[in-house]
């Protein structure tokens, strides 16, 4: 893993190496902004519901608000650490500011590295409105928070993909299916190809590969196929042997999906 010029850059074990724009204190503050909009409004709505519920409990007016402040604090809480956690490193927030958090190998942070982010948010925000967490963000060669020190993450920029349309339309004629999203495998059994069965995360990594495969070596082109194909077989069920064969047949029938939604 090396930093220059606020471009990370992690090595993985198969030798690829990955980059990664690191995110400014500008773009973050931006995305805490818009998460503490969104999260004390749903906070608000939540705690209207909690006080109404604790107060049918017929408990005293003391014990119903230290549960409801009690109630709220958490869900304030856990809006970033399970957004974060299930929505792969991103909050509203990040989405909107194209941000996202990984952990130092580039993969997404795990559960426990985002608790961690988490909790010391809380000394972050001191003395008001993560003041400290801007002079740490600044101040530090890799652009990290205090939260981010103690869970070893980053947070980069995750901008949408530049897709080349032309590419895909290419393939298309070249080895994909017709419009009804068919594909023959190599034992001659024909599969239609269901794309809705596909995340959006799964779709954009077929598009990306398909943009990119021409600049890559054969061995790097096939290393980098071999998850993807296997996760596509995983979720479709084809049976085609050949890992980019596979990849460019799914890219075909994203684009033929997508001219007949049009």
């Amino acid at each position: 893993m090396a930093v220059s010029l606020g471009r990370l850059e992690v090595e993985t074990a198969d030798h690829v190496v990955l980059r990664y724009d690191l995110a400014g204190a500008g773009s973050r503050g931006f995305a805490a902004l818009v998460d503490v909009v969104v999260a004390s409004v749903v906070t608000f709505a939540f705690t209207l519901i909690s006080v109404s519920a604790f107060s049918t409990l017929r408990f005293a007016a003391a014990i119903v608000t230290g549960l409801s402040v009690t109630a709220v604090a958490l869900f304030f809480f856990l809006y970033f650490v399970v957004l974060e956690w299930l929505w792969n490193g991103q909050t509203v927030g990040k989405r909107w500011a194209s941000l996202r958090v990984i952990a130092e190998d580039g993969r997404p942070a795990g559960f426990v590295a985002i608790l961690i982010r988490n909790v010391v948010r809380l000394v972050d925000f001191l003395p008001a409105f993560y003041a400290l967490g801007f002079v740490s963000i600044v101040v530090s060669p890799r652009s990290q928070r205090l939260g981010d020190l103690a869970a070893g993450t980053f947070v980069v920029r995750a901008p949408k993909p530049q897709l080349d349309w032309f590419s895909l339309r290419t393939l298309t004629k070249q080895v994909g299916p017709p419009a009804s999203a068919l594909h023959v495998s190599a034992t001659g059994v024909a599969t239609s190809i269901d794309v809705r069965r596909l995340a959006g995360e799964t779709q954009r990594l077929v598009r990306e590969f398909i943009v990119r495969e021409g600049k890559l070596a054969p061995a790097d082109r096939a290393r980098i196929a071999a998850p993807i194909a296997a996760h596509l077989r995983a979720r479709l069920g084809i049976d085609e042997r050949d890992d980019v064969a596979l990849i460019r047949a799914v890219a075909s029938a994203m684009r033929a999906s997508g001219e007949n939604e049009r």
